[in-house]
């Protein structure tokens, strides 16, 4: 089930199904071939006395990728560091807005790196700067950025709507931030 409760048949659910699904592949496909390619590469090297010259770029730039869809994807389960000693002590309503005004200002935060992610690629792209090895247009390895950056605001966005929502009286700190895998 979601942070916040679409229904189950309405454009805003498919939107939902679509952005976790979509992060989700990104982050497992990135991570497998990262993976195999570095173990190719190994291996190449070891019995072959061949290394493959672009694998630790290629690599680097997958884990980079894994990584970031893989902390959108900690947004919405809840996955993250978070000190909640504080809050769990605090009395329901003043714990809803102390994690109300938390949010908010991680929002806002991963609104500007999404905003500075954008405007990097728009540089790299004018710059026509590609990467070393692969030759591959910076602008591309760089849009990770922004598409993560946007899905973890989103799942922001909806424990935001979800502790505005909630009853301060059955306000709980695990109720809005974490979620079932």
């Amino acid at each position: 089930m979601s942070a916040f409760d679409f229904g189950e048949n309405t454009m805003f659910k498919k939107i939902d199904n679509f952005i976790n699904y979509f992060s989700t592949v990104v982050m497992m496909i990135t991570m497998i071939m990262a993976t195999l390619v570095a173990f190719v590469n190994v291996v190449m090297r070891y019995c072959f006395n061949y290394s493959m010259t672009w694998a630790g770029e290629l690599t680097s730039y997958l884990f980079i990728w894994s990584a970031l869809f893989g902390a959108a994807y900690g947004f919405k389960v809840g996955m993250h560091i978070g000190v909640n000693a504080i809050i769990q002590i605090l009395k329901p309503k003043l714990a809803k807005i102390v994690l109300i005004i938390t949010l908010i200002i991680i929002l806002i935060y991963l609104t500007a790196v999404m905003y500075w992610g954008y405007n990097f690629i728009v540089f790299s792209y004018e710059m026509e700067q590609v990467s070393v090895d692969l030759r591959l247009p910076f602008w591309i390895i760089y849009l990770c950025v922004p598409i993560a950056m946007f899905i973890a605001d989103y799942q922001i966005l909806l424990k935001l709507i979800k502790a505005i929502k909630t009853p301060s009286d059955i306000f709980n700190y695990e109720m809005i931030m974490r979620e079932d895998i």
